[in-house]
């Protein structure tokens, strides 16, 4: 049953969808954001291998390679949104800064 679950194009849509927008409106402070983010690309993924548009080359052969994928997907969206929002944060001045 977990496995079926897992391979699930709707259950990453969703579960992407309501880590976003939990984030969003009630303020996670960008902590589940990445998380989200790495659903919906893993549910694009599945959606990609499902529909045979990647030829010979497989994402996945099971649901253990989805959960490797999704790990490892979360783990590059934490660097990228971190590396996103330092940059925004240094080219604003401080109002401390005398």
């Amino acid at each position: 049953m977990i496995s079926a679950l897992l391979l699930n194009i709707h259950f990453w849509l969703i579960l992407g969808l309501v880590l976003i927008i939990l984030d969003i409106f009630i303020g996670f402070n960008f902590f589940v954001l990445p998380i989200g983010v790495a659903s919906l690309l893993v549910s694009g993924m599945i959606q990609l291998q499902t529909a045979g548009l990647t030829g010979n080359w497989q994402f996945y052969a099971d649901w253990q390679g989805v959960g490797y994928w999704f790990a490892g997907l979360s783990i590059a969206s934490v660097g990228l949104l971190r590396l996103f929002f330092q940059r925004k944060r240094a080219a604003q001045q401080d109002i401390n800064d005398y």
